[in-house]
């Protein structure tokens, strides 16, 4: 699998980071606050977090996760970082593996 490419994106709830899924879905990320990263979990299982410590963030709710679920599936993770108005921001990824 190649990485996904992201963007940003902007509405009418500011800038976030999306990436074509392959689903019927627009999965879009947010950063919560300058401190803290925001995320987002498609439909089809794939998960990725914006902002600070995105990646400390993203392996958090995976192992939160992975105790609470029977069937939680193995992820190929990522990590890149993408610019925003207010300059760049990590972007963690976690998609299922196939």
């Amino acid at each position: 699998m190649s990485d996904p490419e992201f963007r940003v994106v902007t509405d009418d709830q500011g800038e976030g980071v999306t990436y074509t899924c392959g689903c019927s879905c627009t999965p879009t990320a947010r950063p919560r606050s300058a401190d803290e990263a925001g995320m987002e979990h498609c439909c089809c299982g794939k998960v990725h977090f914006v902002g600070a410590n995105a990646a400390n963030a993203l392996a958090a709710y995976l192992g939160d996760r992975k105790q609470r679920r029977k069937n939680e599936p193995a992820y190929e993770l990522g990590v890149t970082a993408v610019r925003l108005a207010k300059g760049p921001v990590e972007v963690a990824w976690a998609f299922p593996q196939e």
